[in-house]
């Protein structure tokens, strides 16, 4: 079934996600799923994007809790992820945004909200950084406060405690069977997003769609990345939720970040949770009500 642009529709009811494909650049065209009913009241739109190997389906939760508040939510695969395409080149913050630019110009959004998980929060700071998108507001979701070269001593240790594991020829079963075994209380929504981020092959085994020297790419770029001198870029309100894991040393660098970040965006919000790092699928009401909340009036 599409709707009246020809995007597929899954489900069949008003507000129902939709999934299109835009165009961002030669021979590359991104995948978006698209929650809400353009009939409904004139807001502006949420622009939802995800961490570095995982997908648009991580944001289900929230983009349908966004939808039934009557506002519309476009969830981005990057390129290489998800169901985009996945070109040779490219797996760098310059270019994620300048496909988020194409992206947020293709779906003829204006002054959209821009929201981003982990490495979707470093695309955005970047995208404004070199003024490619002209966002009405701005969300970061556990990403965008604190440098890599702050975590980790060497690009090198970076690039080895952030490897994707090897999945080689391991059967979808046997990956979910892991998943469920180690995180008893991930929900199935939570599940679901966590297997999305793998191609099952025809003999049911499973590999990462974020090939391994892609997000090596990608982690080189955001080692490059200097954060504290992209947050005076965020001149619109902007809202960041924190997770507290318990990982005491984490905390304090996040903390840290916090106050630098309150002092370079007077307009910011710093919303806290007890949670890990993906927040957006384990608490998604939470997440999606931080965002009601923040822009309430746009």
């Amino acid at each position: 079934m599409t709707d009246s642009n020809g995007g597929a529709i899954v489900g069949g009811t008003e507000g129902a996600l939709r999934l299109e494909r835009v165009p961002v650049a030669q021979n590359v065209d991104l995948s978006v799923r698209v929650w809400g009913s353009e009939a409904g009241p004139n807001r502006a739109p949420f622009v939802l994007l995800h961490g570095v190997a995982s997908t648009a389906v991580a944001w289900d939760g929230v983009a349908r809790r966004l939808a039934a508040a009557d506002r519309l939510a476009y969830a981005i695969d990057f390129r290489g992820h998800g169901l985009s395409d996945r070109p040779d080149d490219g797996y760098d913050l310059a270019t994620l945004g300048s496909d988020l630019a194409a992206a947020v110009s293709a779906l003829h959004l204006e002054r959209p909200i821009l929201v981003g998980h982990s490495l979707g929060a470093w695309v955005i700071l970047e995208s404004m950084a070199n003024r490619r998108v002209a966002a009405g507001g701005a969300g970061f979701v556990e990403g965008g406060l604190v440098d890599a070269s702050a975590q980790f001593a060497t690009l090198e240790e970076s690039l080895a405690k952030l490897a994707l594991p090897s999945v080689a020829g391991m059967p979808l079963a046997r990956l979910q069977g892991f998943l469920r075994h180690t995180n008893p209380a991930w929900s199935d929504a939570r599940l679901e997003a966590a297997v999305a981020a793998f191609d099952i092959n025809a003999d049911s085994t499973v590999a990462w769609r974020l090939t391994p020297p892609r997000h090596e790419a990608l982690l080189r770029s955001m080692w490059a990345a200097r954060l504290s001198d992209w947050w005076p870029a965020v001149k619109v309100p902007a809202v960041v939720a924190v997770a507290d894991s318990g990982d005491a040393p984490w905390t304090a660098a996040k903390r840290a970040a916090e106050s630098e970040i309150r002092r370079a965006i007077p307009a910011v919000r710093v919303e806290w949770l007890t949670a890990d790092h993906e927040i957006h699928t384990d608490r998604p009401d939470w997440v999606a009500d931080q965002l009601l909340g923040a822009f309430a009036d746009f």
